[in-house]
Order: C-alpha cells, then sequence, then structure tokens
C-alpha cells in the first residue's frame, strides 16, 4: 500500500488509503527551543515537558516540537520556529534537517513492506522572487534521500498538482488548483490529468502573520493562533486590533494571487484554447478562514482573466487534499 505526503510549512500531514475510508497522520511543522540557564533549571524545565515531543540539541538546549512548540512559545509571549521556511527547508537553522526527518518519521510509520513507495509534496518554483534566492531542488533531494533512509521509496510531485488529482476527477482532471499554505501559493493549471503550468508566489500564511505582526507589535505565533481560532471574515472590519489586520491582510493576499495568476496566465505560451469553462478549487490551510472562498470568487469575477471561469469552490477537506492527492498519485 503506497502513501502520500504532505509536507507542507505549517503542516506535514500522511495519507493512506484503507479501502472505504484514508487514515490520515498529522503533525504540526514548528519547534521552540529553550536555553536552561543553570543545570537545575534544566532538569525542572525537562521535567515539564514530559509526555511532549523534544530532543537535546549539542548546546544543551531543550528542542520543544509540533503544537507544543507553539504554545510553549505563546506561553512566553514568543515566537516558535519552523524547520520548513516558504515551503522549503529553512536556511541557516542547523537542526531544520534533524527536526524535519523527526517530524516525516512520526506521520509515515515504518514501511509495511520493503521499499513502500510515498510519494510527496514539493512546491513550485516563485515568480515573485529571483531564482537564485530559492533552491526547490535541494530540498526536494533532502526529502528524497530522509524517506529513503527511512525505508521507502520516494518520488516528489507538486503540491498544487497533487489537489487537481484530488479535486478534479469530475472534471477529467481538468481545472485549475491553488494551495493556500502557510509559506507560499502553488498553482497548477491541468487539462485532462496533465500539468500544463506550475507556478508558486511567496505571499500566504505566514506573510499575513509577519505582516500583521508587524502592525502590531505581538510575535508572530501570537498573531498565528489568534488568526486560527477565526472570529473575523475575511474582508469585514473587527474591533480586535490582530482580527482587523489579519482581515485586511488576507483580503490583500487573495487580491495579489489573482493577479499573479492573470499574470502567468496573459504571459504562457502553454495555456491551450479550453473548450468549457475551467473549474478553480481552492486549497490549503490558509484559504480556512470565514469568508475566503466568496472573496476569491468576487476577485476572480471582477478580474478579467484569458480564460473562462465556471466556478470557484473549496476543496472537500482544505487542510489535506494535498496529502490525498499524493496518496492517489502514489497508487496509480
Amino acid at each position: 500500500m503506497a502513501l502520500g505526503l504532505d509536507v507542507g510549512t505549517s503542516f506535514i500531514i500522511s495519507a493512506k488509503d484503507k479501502g472505504e475510508t484514508v487514515e490520515y497522520k498529522e503533525f504540526r511543522d514548528a519547534f521552540y527551543r529553550i536555553t536552561p540557564t543553570t543545570p537545575i533549571a534544566a532538569k525542572m524545565i525537562e521535567k515539564g515537558l514530559v509526555g511532549k515531543k523534544f530532543f537535546k540539541d549539542s548546546n544543551g538546549a531543550l528542542v520543544i516540537m509540533g503544537q507544543d512548540a507553539i504554545e510553549k512559545a505563546v506561553e512566553r509571549h514568543e515566537s516558535a520556529q519552523r524547520p520548513m521556511v516558504a515551503g522549503v527547508l529553512a536556511p541557516g537553522e542547523k537542526d531544520a534537517r534533524r527536526i524535519l526527518k523527526f517530524i516525516i518519521s512520526e506521520v509515515v510509520g515504518v514501511p509495511a513492506t520493503p521499499g513502500e513507495k510515498v510519494v510527496y509534496s514539493v512546491p513550485g518554483q516563485p515568480v515573485d522572487v529571483p531564482v537564485a534566492q530559492f533552491d526547490v531542488g535541494f530540498h526536494e533531494d533532502v526529502l528524497k534521500k530522509d524517506l529513503e533512509e527511512l525505508g521507502f521509496t520516494a518520488q516528489p510531485i507538486n503540491e498544487a498538482e497533487a489537489i487537481c488529482f484530488s479535486e478534479l476527477e469530475e472534471e477529467d482532471y481538468t481545472g485549475i488548483a491553488l494551495s493556500f499554505g502557510a509559506g507560499m501559493v502553488n498553482a497548477c493549471i491541468m487539462s485532462n490529468g496533465e500539468a500544463l503550468i506550475r507556478f508558486a508566489t511567496t505571499k500566504s500564511g505566514d506573510w499575513i502573520d509577519r505582516m500583521v505582526s508587524i502592525a502590531t507589535r505581538e510575535p508572530d505565533s501570537v498573531v498565528q493562533q489568534q488568526k486560527e481560532d477565526g472570529g473575523f471574515v475575511v474582508g469585514q472590519p473587527n474591533p480586535d486590533p490582530i482580527l482587523s489586520a489579519c482581515a485586511a491582510y488576507y483580503d490583500r493576499l487573495i487580491t495579489y494571487t489573482v493577479q499573479q495568476l492573470k499574470a502567468v496566465l496573459v504571459g504562457s505560451g502553454d495555456l491551450r484554447k479550453f473548450k468549457d469553462p475551467l473549474s478553480i478549487v481552492i486549497a490549503g490551510g490558509t484559504s480556512r478562514a470565514a469568508g475566503f472562498v466568496d472573496k476569491f470568487r468576487e476577485v476572480v469575477k471582477n478580474t478579467e482573466l484569458p480564460i473562462e471561469v465556471k466556478e470557484v469552490r473549496p476543496a472537500k477537506d482544505q487542510l489535506r487534499a494535498v496529502a490525498r492527492g499524493c496518496m492517489i498519485a502514489a497508487n496509480l
């Protein structure tokens, strides 16, 4: 039995076909480092971490992982870190690969059979930063090697392409998929199962957190937690300063993404003349905010795209659509 693996900036999610159902496992892609000031403090902190996922680094710091890391950071009014930034392995973070490999091992487990196949997601090349500043290839190779060391046969797939496989079966795998993750927005335009265009942009959930953090002078993790708790509607005013800023920056993100989609479609020489209007499927954790899909639908309606749009709809499970698409690709 093959596995699908969504290697996201905010969540790592695996998907396994169980016949009538799909088994998902997920782990928050975050860590928080505590450096004790004394040996006694180290013992007491470690005692308080019983039952949580953590390890000691070479300097004696305690590195907490997962949702526990975010909660501990918020408790201390600081920001948790991630082993991935903008969809790829975090540059300059010495423990990034070790942490990411540990999290992946937690969600994939051990191979059911030697060399069990796993299809894992990778981001597209962003169109809004120079190629020299963004290395998708190294990230892809690191994941492949680490998964093979865990006993799997690994194969990459574009993140948005996986969503097409998950959500466009009724359209004969023809349409547009957009994945609003934490690090980036990934896009794929597909025709009868063939990916014609793949691209990404670097503004998404983390960009919102950063901009709101700057505007409100609150740590990113505090902003992230309030944002994920909801309480706001995209594009609508809100009395809470953090949530008001979140709603405004979500609006800006959607407008920016649609304009980038238009620019890529207009400038592409590979765009075919589709005989029927295309569905646009929206997925990713960032897209789950209240009013997101409605606002996206409104912006698309008011933008002159070089294609006809049939509908804008959310994926059936916005957070897990990538993992499910990877699983479908793995089982083909």
